[in-house]
């Protein structure tokens, strides 16, 4: 059984449901199914054969599901390019897949139209869609040109279905081999854990690429109906209202906005069940006030891209318990799910007891089969149906896991190790704090101190004096940042999360920082 085997059969049993909504329009189980039947037959009259890589350049629209069904009914390998990319990273990723085929909407085309000519001539098709586009090939035509239903290849469960790139904030974006096995086993057991039903109208708001296209098309699972939109805070409660929605997924970043935006007017939003969050630690001051203001369930998910999204998961349940007596809990990012294995292990692999802090470790069949084109990472990384994350974490006697953070984010300063979301948890707790991104920078006495940068939500009182009190109060005295700045944003990478490498290049400027300051006057 293969994902594509689905999108025939919500086309069978819920023919006229609607499938996805995208702005003002909709498509039904019965049209997607047909349409991207005729996409895939159009790949293979243009030379496209098994295992050769489609990529797509998109916002949310129906096209990338129509593209992506397409793909798995052709048994081309879909691989996204996140409109957020660079110029230059979208053609890493576009040679480093060898792409032959390239799927662009035409609000995106910008950020090609200066290497049409160049990808061309490097015989790659470049299809356009979405309105007015000066490419060469136009995707509706391709849809009107046949009648034909395309030939089914034979699939292997361990073939490649597809390959998901990384967000690039550590250099070019790396390529993500994900199976036939990978995706199917991610998306069954994701929608059997997070409870969705046919009935369910999720709000989908995510970027596209990368393997966020699985979690774009959990609804071939159920049938369900998916909103697509690109997340904007004063459209997202707006969309919630007109399309009575059930369940949400966003990044903590989002939930922010979202909580602040309830508190500012009247909404009806009595539609909502369920907000799923996850991707980067959310702070428990946060979690308190989503539930205060809003009336749902509430599920953290932890993954990775290299493990094909979620593998841990503190349900509705988990949450009660924390809220009621046990707060420690919603600093966890809950318990394996039945799909996957958790492990903390030290430097040399081996499993540690329960409570310590290592690396944390996924077993399973949604674990990638490794990095494109990166022998050497990979060697390091994927250990049989084992991968080794970068993130460091603890586990509880009862299963719980619990994140430090990543690797790379660890903090040494005067020989102890700080890792940032423990400041940024005790910052968060501050009154009117909003964002909070804790990072290390270059210090003359300390090799690295410890630096916070925050925002306020509006009509706040907050100082740095006042939020280093309150930390010298909550964290060990090493942890108090040396510098705290409020800042009336903070910047975000393509995925939405906070970017804290763009936030350390801003204080690696002259005059940014007290120590440096202090430097250049002496």
């Amino acid at each position: 059984m293969f994902l594509r085997d689905f999108v025939r059969r919500c086309s069978e049993k819920f023919p006229h449901e609607t499938a996805y909504i995208d702005a003002d329009r909709r498509t039904s189980w019965a049209e997607i199914h047909q349409r991207s039947d005729k996409l895939a037959r159009a790949l293979q009259d243009l030379g496209m054969r098994t295992g050769d890589r489609s990529a797509i350049l998109s916002h949310n629209r129906i096209e990338v599901a129509e593209h992506w069904f397409a793909c798995l009914k052709s048994g081309t390998v879909r691989a996204g390019l996140n409109w957020r990319y660079s110029t230059r990273e979208m053609l890493h990723v576009i040679r480093d897949c060898d792409a032959r085929l390239i799927v662009v909407e035409a609000a995106c085309a910008e950020s090609l139209k200066d290497h049409v000519e160049e990808l061309a001539s490097e015989g790659r098709i470049l299809v356009g869609f979405g309105g007015a586009h000066d490419l060469p090939v136009d995707y509706e035509m391709l849809i009107a040109g046949t009648d034909a239903a395309p030939a089914l290849p034979d699939l292997e469960e361990d073939g490649l279905g597809a390959i998901g790139y990384t967000s690039g904030t550590t250099g070019n974006p790396k390529g993500v081999l994900l199976s036939n096995r990978n995706l199917i086993t991610s998306l069954v057991f994701n929608n059997m854990v997070n409870g969705y039903r046919r009935q369910d109208v999720r709000l989908y708001v995510t970027n596209p690429a990368g393997i966020n296209i699985n979690t774009m098309c959990m609804n071939m699972i159920t049938g369900m109906t998916t909103v697509l939109e690109n997340f904007q805070a004063e459209r997202f409660l707006d969309s919630i209202e007109e399309h009575r929605v059930t369940t949400v997924t966003v990044v903590p970043t989002m939930l922010r906005r979202i909580v602040d935006d309830v508190k500012t007017g009247h909404r009806d939003i009595s539609s909502l069940r369920q907000v799923c969050y996850g991707t980067m630690p959310a702070t428990p001051a946060l979690i308190r006030d989503a539930y205060a203001t809003l009336d749902c369930e509430f599920m953290n998910r932890y993954g990775v891209s290299e493990s094909t999204g979620a593998v841990a998961l503190l349900d509705n349940y988990g949450h009660l318990d924390a809220l009621d007596d046990d707060p420690d809990l919603l600093r966890s990012v809950g318990k394996a799910m039945p799909h996957a294995d958790i492990q903390i292990r030290d430097e040399a692999g081996k499993e540690l007891p329960r409570g310590e802090l290592g690396l944390v470790w996924i077993g399973g069949d949604t674990v990638m089969q490794g990095y494109l084109n990166l022998p050497e990472l990979n060697a390091k990384t994927v250990y049989g149906k084992w991968l080794k994350t970068g993130d460091f974490g603890r586990m509880d006697e009862r299963g719980y896991v619990f994140l430090g953070d990543r690797q790379h984010n660890m903090i040494v300063t005067g020989g102890f190790n700080v890792y940032p979301n423990a400041v940024e948890n005790a910052l968060a707790e501050f009154n009117g704090v909003g964002e909070v991104a804790v990072f290390g920078m270059p210090h003359p006495q300390w090799g690295e101190a410890v630096v916070a940068a925050v925002t306020v939500t509006s009509g706040a009182d907050v100082t740095p004096a006042a939020l280093d009190k309150h930390c010298r109060e909550k964290v060990s005295k090493f942890e108090v940042p040396k510098h705290i700045a409020i800042l009336p944003s903070l910047p975000r990478g393509n995925t939405d999360k906070v970017d804290k490498r763009a936030i350390q290049a801003m204080f690696a400027q002259p005059g940014k920082l007290p120590w440096e300051i202090e430097k250049e006057s002496a």
